[in-house]
């Protein structure tokens, strides 16, 4: 049985406070039965809501997934960047030199990036992707595709990506990284019907 991803789950030691930055930063309504859940209204086309789920201790080191937040013009890259920055983020350097898109992190440290405007995310909504560090892309992108029925749309050397059947919303990106992951995973997909560890030691449920 193949399923979509349902749910992106973040953990925070202020759940409440992170969803309403998150909320706030995408333009997205809290969910009525739940001010810790962020829900993409219709008309964005992302399929999965995003949970904060309470967690005691604080973010250590970089996380293996990330948000990329799509832009439409050079002044919206701006306006998203000012936003956030004005909602309690930060700028963050993690070696990105001098590249278009803007690198941050939220109010608990998770990074995140406002990009340039992309036409591969034309059909996305707020967000543009969600990122994964893979030492392995292709294998961990075929694993997903099976588990979330999402067909692959781009394979390269560096990077594999997934597309919603839609082809709306936002892409699942795998990106080669050497970096070890840092134990349990602060961000997680939640799939219908399905929950364990992927083949890199990602959690999903």
């Amino acid at each position: 049985m193949t399923t979509g991803p349902t749910t992106l789950e973040i953990d925070a030691v202020h759940a409440r406070d992170l969803a309403r930055f998150w909320a706030a930063l995408l333009d997205w309504p809290l969910a009525p039965e739940n001010p810790a859940v962020v829900r993409p209204p219709p008309e964005d086309g992302c399929e999965f809501d995003l949970a904060f789920v309470l967690e005691r201790r604080p973010k250590q080191g970089k996380n293996r997934l990330h948000l990329d937040l799509a832009s439409r013009t050079d002044d919206h890259q701006q306006a998203l960047v000012a936003r956030a920055l004005r909602l309690g983020a930060r700028h963050l350097d993690i070696g990105q030199g001098d590249v278009r898109w803007v690198v941050l992190e939220d109010p608990e440290h998770n990074e995140f990036c406002v990009l340039e405007p992309r036409p591969a995310y034309t059909r996305a909504g707020a967000l543009a992707a969600l990122v994964v560090d893979a030492q392995d892309p292709t294998s961990l992108a075929d694993f997903w595709s099976t588990h979330t029925g999402w067909p692959i749309a781009q394979r390269q050397p560096a990077i594999v990506t997934l597309r919603a059947p839609s082809g709306r919303g936002p892409a699942i990106e795998f990106l080669r990284s050497t970096e070890p992951g840092p134990g349990r995973n602060r961000l997680r997909l939640d799939l219908a019907e399905h929950s364990g560890p992927d083949p890199e030691g990602n959690e999903f449920a």
